[in-house]
Formats: structure tokens, sequence, C-alpha cells
């Protein structure tokens, strides 16, 4: 009988212990639980920025390629410019060179009128 009250003793106590791990492993099936489920709101949230990066990026994108195409509008109409400036830069030489030959024209017949006046006069 005593042996039968050992036995029961023992089964008694391992199954206390069995219990003791049971509620070990079902406190850390909870905190693993736990974690993972934290882990999961991390991975949403970090999902979340990367959905907003990423529209973010595209707005900049696109702002870019504007900011690009009104770049190049600008140099054509520069470039238009400056070979326009060139241009008139080119008349404005040719416009002062027969002006200063016209003033050379007008000094010359001034100065043969004076002297066909003082000709006439001399007659």
């Amino acid at each position: 009988m005593d042996k039968i009250k050992e036995k029961l003793e023992k089964l008694r106590i391992e199954a206390e212990e069995s219990n003791a791990r049971a509620q070990q492993y079902e406190q850390e099936v909870k905190d693993l639980k736990a974690k993972v489920e934290k882990q999961e709101t991390e991975i949403q949230s970090l999902n979340n920025k990367v959905t907003l990066l990423t529209a973010d990026l595209e707005r900049s994108e696109k702002r870019a390629d504007e900011s690009t195409a009104q770049l190049r509008i600008l140099e054509v109409k520069a470039e238009h410019h400056e070979r326009k400036s060139k241009q008139l830069d080119g008349e404005k030489t040719e416009l002062e060179k027969k002006h200063d030959e016209l003033k050379e024209q007008h000094a010359s017949l001034k100065s043969e009128f004076e002297e066909t006046l003082k000709s006439l006069e001399a007659l």
C-alpha cells in the first residue's frame, strides 16, 4: 500500500510539474503571440510609411519632370534671345558705321558747300 501511495505521490508531483510547465508554455505562447501582434502592427505601420513615401516620391518625380520641361523651354527662349541680341548688336554696329560714313559725307559736303559759297561771294 505504501508503494501505491508513493506511486500516487510521484504521479501527483509529476502532474503538478507538468501543469507548471504547461502554464509556463502557455505564458510563453501568449508572450510570443503578443510579440507577433506587435511586430505585425509595426510592419503595417512601415507599409503605410512606404505607401506615403512612394506617393511623395511620385509627386516629387512629377514636379521634377515638370521643372525639367520648363527649364528646357526657358533654355530655348534664352538661346533665341541670345541670337536676337547678337543680331541686334550686328545691326547696331552696321548702323553706327553707316552713321559715321554719313557724318563724314555731311562734313565733306558742308565743307564743299562752304567753299562753293566763298567762291560765289568772291565773284
